[in-house]
């Protein structure tokens, strides 16, 4: 009878030492911040048809920003440079909205920051960000 107090004690033991263990997943406790997006130059690659684009984009502190499209045509490479006001449209910090000069606004949604990637969906196109520089 003794024995089986003892596995019992056991059993119990092992099972409250398990439930202790199944803390939060760290990911899901990160939040993205403004220090972590603002005042680096984010780049990633897409294709447009047949040709590769570069897409830029710089946020600063203070809601200011500016976006870049880089591609080539046949004399070289076409720029297209706007400034755009950014804020993270709530508190949950998973959703961009910017607004160009001419009042058209652009989201970026399921966004993801983290040290040196950025990564959401934009005009329903999954895109992946990397800081400009950063050599992995």
């Amino acid at each position: 009878m003794k024995q089986m107090n003892v596995w019992r004690v056991l059993l119990l033991c092992l099972l409250t030492l398990s439930f202790a263990s199944c803390g939060d997943d760290v990911y899901y406790t990160l939040k993205n911040s403004d220090e972590d997006l603002c005042d680096k130059f984010w780049i990633t690659s897409y294709e447009e048809g047949e040709v590769s684009c570069s897409y830029q984009l710089n946020f600063f502190s203070g809601g200011k920003g500016e976006e870049r499209l880089s591609r080539p045509v046949s004399t070289g490479t076409e720029v297209t440079y706007k400034e755009i006001n950014w804020r993270w449209t709530d508190d949950s910090k998973e959703c961009l909205q910017w607004s160009y000069t001419d009042g058209s606004v652009r989201y970026l949604e399921n966004v993801w920051v983290r040290q040196h990637y950025l990564s959401g969906e934009l005009d329903g196109k999954q895109l992946v960000f990397v800081e400009s520089g950063y050599q992995h």
